[in-house]
């Protein structure tokens, strides 16, 4: 930190002057405390009205931080997301004085991203979340602005919203149904991964597709239809038994367990679209590695023409797969991965059974980068930026 040719030696926001105390600086430029050389104040001041006073260094995180800053910008009062934030000279902080991002008088809002060009990630119609300001510009001219996603509800979070647009016709389902859909999608769509696969594949909505399973996926266009009756029958044995149910399958004493969330299964389907060729051969791989075991130590017994795991009773703790229908092929692996990944309970018993597959889902939610198409990677990134800055996704999301 400089002021007037003086050099001064900030630790963890103490600001030190030939190891005397003189103050606190905070990532949004405020200064507190200060004595000596930065002048007598117990209250709070911005480093912008200091003259000459300039910091760069690092913040809390280990960013690279300077302020004031390159520029200026607005300063007053922004909503994002529902979550309150001040705006000081263009520098967007929360209460805590964390740096976010910054604003500009013309309404564009950057998230702070040590992996943007410039450590900044600019948002778009597709990224940026509600948002209202109310201040003034940096010529002191009072301003307030609004932006609103297009066909979003006001009155629902980012996350609810898109549910709502993923899953067609939600709102002529029961209360039920929607808390089952909402429950089994929430994790996706706070993470952004909903949003970018609808947008690059398609959506869900019910039918009468009467063909004996759950769903149907479209070959490429990824879109799903849920069959109603099975859906509700989903429902049930969700309400029932949760995530897992052991089911008895009528030939001998033989049972399989079966994951009961067909509205992420057939999700799953659609995300394997997007993933890289090499994230598709290694589920592959899982696949058959998993498979080869089940068919030494469970074989199908005769006269049986599914092809799903089966178990006598006292085998279902020694497993090969999370749930029967995974044995069927590698797509339907992944759909019931997927699946049980997508609420907490099931995710945890997917990670003590498939800790590998579960890992490959770690990085989808938080390093999506490295498992989605390249041509993906700037949506996500900036997606998940903005999702991070609205309090909708952290790295502590999968312990919810």
């Amino acid at each position: 930190m400089e002021l007037g040719g003086l050099t001064f030696v900030v630790d963890y926001g103490r600001i030190y002057n030939d190891g005397e105390l003189i103050g606190h600086i905070f990532e949004d430029g405020f200064i507190r405390d200060t004595s000596g050389p930065l002048g007598h104040s117990e209250g709070y001041r911005l480093i912008d009205d200091i003259a000459g006073c300039h910091f760069r260094g690092i913040d809390a995180t280990g960013a690279p931080l300077e302020l004031p800053g390159p520029g200026s910008g607005p300063t007053g009062a922004l909503t994002y997301n529902g979550r309150p934030f001040q705006v000081i000279k263009g520098r967007l902080a929360d209460g805590d004085h964390k740096l976010w991002g910054t604003f500009t008088d013309s309404g564009v809002l950057c998230a702070r991203d040590l992996t943007a060009p410039e450590g900044l990630r600019a948002f778009d119609d597709h990224t940026q979340l509600m948002t209202t300001f109310q201040g003034a510009k940096s010529n002191g001219a009072p301003w307030q602005f609004d932006f609103n996603r297009p066909l979003f509800r006001k009155d629902r979070s980012y996350s609810e919203n898109e549910i709502i647009r993923y899953f067609q016709g939600f709102d002529n389902l029961t209360s039920v149904q929607k808390k089952y859909v909402v429950e089994t999608m929430l994790l996706w769509s706070h993470c952004g991964i909903l949003q970018v696969v609808r947008r690059s594949e398609g959506d869900a909505s019910l039918g009468n597709v009467r063909h004996g399973a759950a769903g149907v996926t479209g070959v490429r266009t990824g879109n799903v239809t849920l069959d109603r009756e099975e859906f509700e029958r989903e429902i049930d044995l969700y309400q029932q038994f949760g995530a897992l149910a052991v089911v008895s399958k009528g030939i001998r004493n033989l049972t399989e367990v079966r994951i009961n969330l067909v509205v992420a299964h057939e999700f799953g389907h659609q995300l394997e679209f997007v993933l890289t060729q090499s994230a598709q051969r290694r589920i592959t791989e899982l696949y058959e590695q998993r498979k080869k075991g089940c068919e030494k130590m469970h074989p199908l017994p005769p006269g049986y023409n599914g092809f799903a795991e089966l178990l006598e009773p006292q085998q279902v703790m020694i497993r090969h797969f999370l749930s029967g229908y995974s044995r069927t092929s590698m797509h339907e692996y992944w759909a019931e991965c997927v699946a049980a990944f997508s609420v907490k309970d099931s995710r945890e018993k997917l990670k003590e059974m498939d800790p590998a597959v579960h890992s490959m889902l770690e990085d989808v939610v938080l390093r999506p980068t490295t498992m989605l198409q390249r041509t993906l990677h700037d949506t996500i990134a900036g997606l998940q930026a903005s999702l991070r800055l609205g309090g909708e996704f952290d790295d502590n999301l999968l312990a919810k």
